[in-house]
């Protein structure tokens, strides 16, 4: 799957002011308009034996020493004379050290994005709400501060971190409740029938995308696989996957061993692709689509991500963003996860959260731009639903929209699994009856990634006029029936065919009777504590009348008898 990747060097420190407040900001910023791969170059300070988000390691005052749990290495106290170091307050009432054209404060470690990252995965935990982050991690030297414009020095030794220090378990431990880990990838491989295949249908994983071998038993495994989104999501309850990405040769002996459990080697997540566009958004390199090829081995798909985002100099801000939205579209529409590695504009996305916004939207690869518009719904037993059904829209480059399921259209049928082989159904017919339309050999269906949905466009621009024509006023030979609709629940999309029901709500009525039946409920269980509460009172009435009585004939006593 195609996700918004961002670097948070440039989209939160582009001003090179490494702030903690203000990343703090920016990371959730980026978070809430839906980047889901975050680039992070983390430097390791050898002095404060920490990572930080900073390139220049800020020095320690004289006399605080720094302390180290890792028994190799030995305690650490700055030489730095507080009198040499030069700060300034932020508007948040922290030092904001000057380390030549780098400005750092001296807490911007990778908690924060820690805190962020559990705070954002607790607020987002509905079945409508939740998605899958992925972190990589670039590990670099800090610079020293006496030299903080010039290449940080090789590092050998008790100079590595190690331990705990590694950058790896350091965010693993942070976010240990909410690791997909590379341990539970090659459990969950091992046995398929007691992990990916052991849930719900809605839940497995799309086999034609990996090799599955079975033994004698007929238990299955893989060697290349990977579990859907909503079993990760769903079945594990994990959010987020952490691999190392680059690693500077300054840290040549960083140890990759120990974090192996939680953090994936390098390349695992991510697999770069150059690419080159021109402004209109048509990629002159790149691109994974191949006419003719109609299996998954053919094209090597899997975590493909654009090495930059070409954006244009010389154009106005306006211009720029046309131009970026084109190249974005492009990207994605060629199964690329479009990275955004440049300063918007000389904003970073604290303060201009609007222009990454704009960006993160343009990666969309299926709905059009407003798409799906409000769903109009008369009421009353037998009316049409309307605007429900989704159409892939031959005018607007092969985006979709909503359109009203009594419509007419062809079908975009699926050919046996082939993820990249369609064909279009021989005739119209209504969104409730037109699954039956496609030939043998194929099922009605809808495009699952960026790259399936440019392999069905671009195949039925390839036929004849008679079938498909742009320029035709009969809109069923420039639209086309996808299998996604909402006629079971308003925004609530859903494959399976006009009869699939919505997996993330109540039936209506249903939720009418629970409401009446709580009701009901409490009020019995009212009734019953009302009921108790009056028979305790008259029971306690009733032996205080008895002990009122035996008092006065003598048959309780106080203290010793006489």
């Amino acid at each position: 799957m195609t996700n918004s990747a961002v670097s948070l060097s440039t989209a939160c420190f582009g001003n090179r002011i490494y702030d903690r407040e203000d990343a703090a900001k920016c990371f959730s910023n980026l978070l809430s308009i839906g980047y889901r791969r975050l680039v992070v170059d983390l430097y390791w300070s050898v002095n404060r034996r920490t990572w930080s988000f900073c390139p220049v390691s800020v020095p320690v005052k004289s006399g605080v020493a720094v302390s180290s749990d890792v028994s190799n290495t030995t305690t650490a106290t700055a030489s730095a004379d507080p009198a040499t170091i030069t700060g300034n307050d932020d508007s948040h009432g922290h030092t904001l050290y000057e380390l030549g054209s780098y400005k750092c404060t001296d807490d911007i470690d990778p908690y924060i994005l820690a805190d962020v990252l559990v705070g954002f995965f607790r607020d987002t935990n509905s079945r409508l709400t939740v998605y899958t982050t992925y972190l990589v991690l670039n590990l670099h030297v800090a610079a020293s501060d006496s030299t903080p414009d010039e290449p940080a020095s090789t590092i050998s030794g008790g100079q590595l971190p190690s331990g705990t220090e590694l950058a790896g378990p350091m965010l693993g431990s942070a976010l240990d409740d909410f690791i997909y880990s590379p341990a539970q990838l090659t459990s969950d491989r091992s046995n398929l029938n007691q992990s990916w295949y052991k849930v719900e249908q809605g839940y497995m994983p799309i086999t034609e995308y990996f090799t599955v071998h079975e033994n004698e038993a007929g238990e299955q495994s893989t060697p290349d696989g990977w579990p859907s989104s909503k079993y990760i999501q769903l079945a594990k309850r994990d959010r987020v996957l952490i691999e190392y990405g680059s690693i500077d040769s300054q840290l040549v002996g960083y140890d990759l061993s120990t974090g192996e459990s939680l953090v994936f080697p390098p390349g695992t997540l991510t697999s770069s692709v150059e690419v080159s566009a021109t402004t209109n958004g048509t990629l002159t390199s790149g691109c994974l689509y191949e006419p003719g090829l109609t299996r998954v081995s053919q094209t090597n798909s899997s975590w493909a991500i654009s090495n930059g985002i070409p954006v244009p100099d010389g154009l106005s801000t306006d211009e720029t963003m046309a131009s970026l939205s084109n190249v974005l579209s492009g990207v994605t529409a060629c199964g690329l996860s479009p990275m955004l590695n440049t300063t918007l504009f000389g904003q970073t996305a604290d303060q201009q959260v609007e222009h990454y916004r704009n960006v993160s939207l343009s990666s969309s690869w299926a709905w059009a731009i407003g798409e799906p518009h409000d769903a109009k719904y008369g009421g009353g037993d037998g009316d049409p639903k309307y605007d429900r059904c989704a159409i892939m829209d031959l005018t607007l480059g092969g985006h979709w929209r909503s359109t009203n399921c009594t419509e007419q259209r062809h079908a975009a049928c699926r050919i046996g699994n082939s993820p990249f082989s369609w064909v279009l159904s021989d005739t119209t017919e209504y969104f409730s009856n037109v699954s039956d339309t496609c030939p043998p050999g194929s099922s009605f269906a809808v495009p699952r990634t960026g790259l399936e949905n440019t392999y069905l466009y671009n195949y039925l621009l390839s036929l004849p006029e008679t079938k498909v024509d742009l320029s035709s006023t009969d809109p069923a030979r420039r639209e086309v029936f996808l299998d996604f609709n909402s006629i079971d629940v308003t925004s609530c999309w859903v494959s399976g065919g006009h009869g699939a029901k919505c997996p993330y709500a109540s039936d209506p009525q249903q939720l009418e009777r629970r409401t009446v039946l709580v009701a009901a409920i409490a009020g019995i269980i009212i009734l019953i504590i009302t009921a108790l509460t009056f028979f305790v009172k008259c029971n306690a009435n009733r032996r205080n009348s008895r002990r009122r009585k035996r008092v006065i004939e003598g048959w309780e006593y106080e203290g010793v008898p006489s």
